[in-house]
């Protein structure tokens, strides 16, 4: 007898998923970006999570940053969006996120005329299988899958809020911005991925943990925005913190995006960038005054805490290194 042994083109799901999702992609979503993001969740996840399943949870973590950086793109990129359609496009981008309990239980699916898209049915079609195959077989997935649902939910409207922010031009004050942008990184989500596949967690914390991982959050979404801000001018994502601090002290316009050239841009903007790397150090360490009022015993939170604080280091050494 002939054993016949199958295996996958790919070593990790991501890898799988992302070999779809390159046909339709923005040009500037190469397969570096969610690699590094693999890496490092190897490294972002709660102490109370087994080591036999941080591999796995890293592989999950990137095919959902994988999705978000999917519809982020649908939010934030003007030409992307009005190559693709519109309002209508970003709407029901939108709604595959806002829906995602629904995806899971069989009850939402885009319209037909949507799928004609092939940019939603290629986002879709991914969501989905990581769901219904995925997300609902880690152990305490019925535990804690409406926090879950809810977290996806918020990152949603983060997104939504950047896309109005954008259409419309509205140059709202830099805090609302950020506390509207928080979700939008997922670092929420991500951990409660952890919670389902720890064995340990006391569920009676979930209330602290929850609001540990929504500071987490903002401090992962000021990160991304001191790194990313260049590329944000390029794609006139006015609700890029380090632009939406600009626009508040009238150091910008919304005209200058048509009428300076992308270097002037760039010098009027730079000071602004140590602005929101300082307030990204000060939510830090308002993270550590929580844990130290809020003890959680079911994980190390200081612990937590600390590899998000290497990461947002790591993460802009090596963006000074490519520039």
């Amino acid at each position: 007898m002939v054993l016949i042994v199958i295996t996958s083109r790919y070593d990790t799901l991501w890898e799988d998923y992302y070999s779809s999702y390159k046909e339709v992609a923005s040009p500037h979503r190469k397969p570096g970006l969610f690699k590094w993001l693999y890496k490092s969740y190897i490294f972002l996840h709660l102490s109370c999570v087994n080591s036999s399943s941080i591999y796995k949870l890293a592989d999950f973590k990137a095919c959902l940053a994988l999705v978000d950086t999917a519809i982020d793109d649908c939010c934030d990129n003007a030409s992307f969006i009005e190559e693709n359609g519109g309002d209508a496009f970003s709407y029901e981008m939108l709604s595959i996120l806002y829906n995602a309990d629904k995806i899971v239980s069989g009850t939402y699916t885009p319209s037909k005329r949507d799928l004609e898209n092939l940019y939603i049915k290629t986002t879709f079609n991914i969501f989905s299988d990581f769901l219904k195959n995925y997300l609902i077989c880690l152990p305490r997935y019925y535990n804690f899958k409406n926090e879950f649902f809810l977290s996806m939910r918020s990152v949603a409207e983060s997104m939504e809020f950047s896309y109005l922010l954008n259409r419309n031009k509205v140059a709202y004050p830099y805090f609302l911005v950020v506390q509207n942008k928080g979700p939008s990184t997922m670092v929420a989500v991500l951990s409660i991925l952890d919670l389902m596949s720890s064995e340990s967690f006391d569920a009676s914390e979930l209330g602290k943990a929850i609001a540990l991982f929504n500071m987490a959050d903002i401090v992962a979404m000021l990160n991304n925005a001191v790194n990313t801000w260049k590329k944000e001018i390029v794609e006139r994502d006015y609700s890029s913190p380090v632009i939406s601090l600009a626009l508040e002290k009238k150091i910008i316009k919304f005209s200058d995006f048509d009428n300076l050239s992308t270097e002037k841009l760039e010098e009027k903007l730079l000071p602004l960038s140590s602005l929101v790397n300082d307030d990204l150090n000060r939510k830090i360490l308002l993270m550590e005054e929580f844990v130290e009022t809020y003890e959680i015993k079911s994980f190390d939170a200081l612990r937590y805490i600390n590899n998000y604080r290497t990461y947002a280091f790591e993460s802009q050494k090596k963006n000074k290194e490519i520039s």
